[in-house]
């Protein structure tokens, strides 16, 4: 099963993969209200939580559900300088955001995070930001791209990091792997 919470006044996609025969589930791109995505896990066993990548809509609650669960954070380092960093004045209160630990697992290309009967292949998409990635369940066919692809657009490349050659690179090879 997956739950899609739309989260924070960016309204950002905080989304919770959960296997429902073992109850175990991951968190991906939790960046927003906290509370809620807690209150969407409970009864649940998490495993891990993950990044698409490290701008603080998408990494301000890794530290708030950290302190309440004792999981691995995942994240491509490529993405380091950002899960800090307020891109704009006043961001990191306007969604707020906790401070985001380092990753306890670093992510690259082809790395593989199993939970239950699921297997997300990671597939690094860099362009809206250098370790961009996308989460990839080939069984279950469905694919998780953060900013790197939305309905009908894709992600900025106007931000820190953002780069548009890398994102049509990017936009090909997730084209190619589904």
């Amino acid at each position: 099963m997956i739950k899609v919470l739309t989260v924070g006044p960016l309204e950002e996609n905080c989304i919770i993969v959960v296997d429902e025969e073992s109850r175990e589930a991951v968190v991906v791109d939790p960046g927003a209200e906290g509370d809620s995505i807690i209150e969407s896990i409970e009864n649940l066993k998490l495993r891990y939580i993950l990044a698409t990548h490290g701008h603080l809509d998408h990494v301000g609650q890794v530290g708030y559900l950290k302190e309440r669960y004792d999981v691995p954070f995942v994240m491509n380092e490529k993405d380091m300088f950002l899960i800090n960093n307020d891109i704009f004045p006043g961001f990191a209160q306007m969604i707020g955001a906790y401070p985001c630990p380092q990753p306890d697992i670093k992510i690259n290309e082809g790395d593989i995070i199993e939970f239950g009967r699921f297997s997300l292949k990671v597939i690094e998409t860099p362009g809206h930001t250098p370790g961009s990635v996308c989460f990839y369940d080939e069984k279950n066919q469905f694919v998780i791209t953060g900013d790197t692809l939305f309905k009908g657009s894709i992600g900025r490349t106007d931000l820190p990091g953002g780069n548009m050659s890398q994102m049509e690179q990017s936009l090909k090879k997730l084209i190619s792997s589904s």
